[in-house]
């Protein structure tokens, strides 16, 4: 029999969505602002700060399988995902509140510093990882309609940027505008105030989204399962990394991701040091690309219907590129310098901050028309491999899926923080960096991470699933041969069921 895809009203996305605020909120400004605090505020090197996020993030990464196979074989009368957002989500606001109060002892010493910034962010990115691979593997099985998975994510999206906008966009202006005395983000207490404030609001997400998305609570104890073993983990990864389908996901996610990860990383840095600016621009400048993140996650599943998902993301992909070259283009040979303005009917126009604005808003509006989509792909290829074999493992798919993320995050964290010592940045408070250190620092950013972009794209071209295979598979509900990796499908002519 055919396999009826299964949709979800839009206030049911919305419900489900309100997790993705408390995620947004601390990995947001944790992303954007711990870099700073613990060089800036605390004193520590650069290169030591990127070490010790990129051995959290790598240490998350290869904890989100094990818990992938862990809440697809959790047997309870809550279900497979819940019992995991409460423990985990308790758990990260109780870490994400330590990462901002460090105690006096530990910043008297920056060796100690440093394995206390080790220490709290592998507590923080275990929990991180209990709650968030369950949550994703309940967004995965909310909704199995081909186009509306798209919806669904673009609107979790949306929000992951909703809530970046109203937190760490507008902590420019609320916890670190400067004043004629001091700079805003060399002041440890500015981040606390920012931590707790964050802290509170993400507690009360994590409890709204779990009562909200209590009607899918499904009894799993006498759901079929593999069983929590070693050995179920293994089969369960041999499974996936024999699946070529996902394959194509994995490597493209993986490889824009550290572009990704690596402008994301800097990009606070050009704000602060190359373009200079003031409070209410970085807000500006940091909440237009949340903007357009959103806009771009709202845009998602229109462009994929227009598209499909891979030519969704090739045009998503190459928006972003385009747009950091061309602020490159016009940077770095000073056709245009920071802070550069024209007086029009007596008001000052700062052109210069208008056009970085707008070009770095749209690079993020591609990113955001590309990573739900992406997380589609990810849904649809678990679904292709539960008609295969009979067993849902979206927990293990999605867990593997943001497996290959944190990977590409932790690597690029980590070639951020090198590339900033390598370019000559000084750390600690109020330290004047070079013409030439923040030329390097431009040329990094806006070339470096798109660079690394480019080649994703070369190689998601021959991604082969669309909407006509997905509908045959569930049409025969048997084993389908897989179709060439070399030449992507055209409707479903290459593939017999």
């Amino acid at each position: 029999m055919a396999a009826q895809p299964v949709t979800c009203s839009r206030s049911s996305m919305v419900s489900y969505s309100v997790g993705e605020c408390a995620n947004s909120l601390i990995m947001n400004s944790l992303f954007g602002f711990a870099m700073l605090y613990y060089t800036d505020a605390l004193g520590l090197k650069h290169s030591d700060a990127g070490i010790a996020m990129a051995l959290a993030v790598f240490w998350d990464a290869i904890t989100d399988p094990v818990m992938g196979h862990i809440t697809d074989n959790t047997k309870s009368k809550f279900g497979r995902r819940h019992p995991w957002l409460v423990v985990g989500g308790l758990g990260v606001i109780a870490a994400y509140v330590f990462l901002w109060y460090v105690p006096a002892v530990f910043r008297a010493d920056t060796q100690l510093l440093f394995w206390y910034l080790v220490g709290i962010n592998l507590v923080q990115r275990t929990a991180i990882t209990v709650f968030y691979i369950p949550f994703t593997a309940l967004g995965f099985e909310m909704c199995t309609d081909y186009r509306g998975r798209v919806t669904l994510q673009g609107i979790r999206s949306a929000m992951n940027m909703l809530a970046n906008l109203l937190g760490p966009g507008l902590a420019w202006a609320v916890f670190f505008a400067n004043n004629d005395v001091v700079r805003a983000t060399s002041v440890e207490d500015n981040y606390l105030r920012m931590g707790l404030s964050f802290a509170a609001v993400s507690l009360l997400c994590i409890l709204s989204v779990i009562v909200l998305t209590r009607k899918y609570i499904k009894d799993s104890r006498q759901m079929v399962t593999e069983g929590n073993s070693i050995g179920g983990f293994i089969t369960d990864m041999k499974e996936i990394a024999a699946d070529s389908y996902p394959r194509f996901v994995f490597i493209f996610i993986t490889v824009i991701t550290v572009g990704i990860a690596l402008v994301s990383s800097l990009q606070m840095y050009l704000y602060e040091h190359f373009m200079r600016l003031g409070g209410v621009e970085k807000s500006i400048t940091h909440g237009g690309s949340m903007v357009g993140f959103g806009i771009g996650a709202l845009m998602a599943a229109f462009v994929a219907r227009k598209l499909d998902k891979k030519g969704a993301v090739l045009f998503a992909g190459s928006l972003s590129v385009t747009c950091n070259f061309i602020l490159a283009a016009l940077f770095l040979p000073a056709i245009l310098i920071p802070g550069q303005s024209v007086v029009l009917l007596s008001w000052p126009i700062p052109y210069a901050f208008i056009i970085f604005a707008i070009l770095h808003g749209t690079y993020w509006l591609g990113n955001g028309i590309m990573f739900p989509t992406a997380t589609s792909m990810m849904a649809d290829v678990s679904e292709i491999n539960e008609i295969k074999t009979g067993i849902n493992k979206d927990g293990a798919y999605s867990a593997v899926f943001s497996f290959s993320q944190k990977c590409a995050i932790s690597l690029g964290v980590l070639i951020s923080g090198y590339s900033l010592s390598l370019i000559g940045f000084e750390p600690g408070k109020e330290v004047a960096q070079s013409a030439d250190t923040l030329w390097r620092l431009c040329a990094v950013t806006l070339l470096a991470g798109p660079a690394i972009s480019l080649i994703s794209l070369a190689l998601i071209r021959f991604y082969p699933v669309n909407n006509e295979l997905l509908e045959k598979l569930r049409a025969s509900r048997i084993p389908e041969s897989v179709p060439s990796q070399r030449e992507p499908l055209q409707g479903t002519s290459n593939t017999e069921s």
